[in-house]
C-alpha cells in the first residue's frame, strides 16, 4: 500500500464525520491490492460476498452514506480512488432494489442454502436492531456462518 493512502486512512480513523462502516468499507479496497499472494483471503470473507454485503449494508442508509463518501473524496483523493467505483454504483442506481436483489443473489450463491429474501431480511433485522451499520455487517456475518 503506498505511504499516502497509509496516511489518509489514519486521518480518515480520526475523522467523526465518517462513520465506522465507510471506514472499514475504505480499508477494505485500500488494502485488498497489497496482498500479493492472497494471504489474506484466510481472514475475510470471499470479495464477492464482501462486496455485495457492504452495497447491502450502504443502502440501508443511503443518503448519509453517499454523503460520507463524497466527504472521503474532498479530504481524501488518494483513497478515495479506491472506493470511487462503489459510491458511483450507490450513486447511479437510483432503482436501489434492483440493487439490493442483484447483492442478495450474489451472496446467496456463494453462501449456498440461503435465498436471497432470508439475506434482505437479515440485513433489515440487523440494521435495526443496531447501534451502527458496521456493527450490524459484523452480526450478519455472523449469522451467515451459522448457516453455511
Amino acid at each position: 500500500m503506498n505511504e499516502k493512502i497509509f496516511d489518509e486512512l489514519q486521518k480518515l480513523y480520526d475523522n467523526n464525520k465518517i462513520g465506522a462502516l465507510v471506514q472499514e468499507i475504505c480499508e477494505y479496497y485500500a488494502t485488498r491490492d497489497s496482498y500479493e499472494d492472497g494471504s489474506y483471503e484466510d481472514e475475510i470473507e470471499p470479495p464477492e460476498i464482501v462486496e455485495s454485503a457492504y452495497i447491502l449494508f450502504c443502502l440501508q442508509s443511503r443518503e448519509r452514506i453517499l454523503d460520507e463518501f463524497a466527504l472521503v473524496g474532498k479530504k481524501y483523493p488518494q483513497l478515495y480512488s479506491c472506493v470511487s467505483a462503489l459510491h458511483s454504483t450507490l450513486l447511479v442506481n437510483m432503482d436501489y432494489r434492483a440493487l439490493e436483489e442483484k447483492s442478495a443473489l450474489a451472496i446467496a450463491e456463494h453462501a449456498g442454502g440461503i435465498g436471497a429474501d432470508e439475506i434482505l431480511s437479515q440485513v433489515d433485522t440487523f440494521s435495526r436492531s443496531s447501534e451502527n451499520l458496521s456493527e450490524a455487517l459484523d452480526k450478519f456475518y455472523k449469522w451467515l456462518h451459522t448457516k453455511s
